[in-house]
């Protein structure tokens, strides 16, 4: 019920500030071709590791943060828990 909701208020939001920023026809900013090399290294890293936890531990921890912290609702001092939270979880699997 959330991901729903998150989606029409999020959506909404971010389709007003394209709307703010994005003109009809104005041509898109150049990109440079190296641009996605430090994505795909990521992504190659993260698909390698052979790490101790599994996909699925890392999943829900992170599901369980997210909950709990990011809910729809939310306040400053909940927010920086789950980053917290989030943190955390990057340093274990670093």
């Amino acid at each position: 019920a959330n991901s729903l909701l998150d989606i029409v208020v999020f959506g909404r939001a971010c389709a007003n500030r394209i709307a703010e920023v994005a003109k009809p026809g104005a041509a898109a900013p150049d990109v440079a071709a190296t641009a996605h090399d430090k994505s795909i290294a990521n992504l190659d890293f993260l698909l390698n590791n052979k790490g101790s936890t599994s996909t699925a531990e890392l999943r829900l921890k992170m599901q369980n943060s997210m909950q709990q912290h990011a809910a729809v609702f939310r306040e400053q001092d909940t927010l920086e828990e789950g980053c917290r939270q989030i943190d955390a979880l990057m340093q274990e699997q670093s």
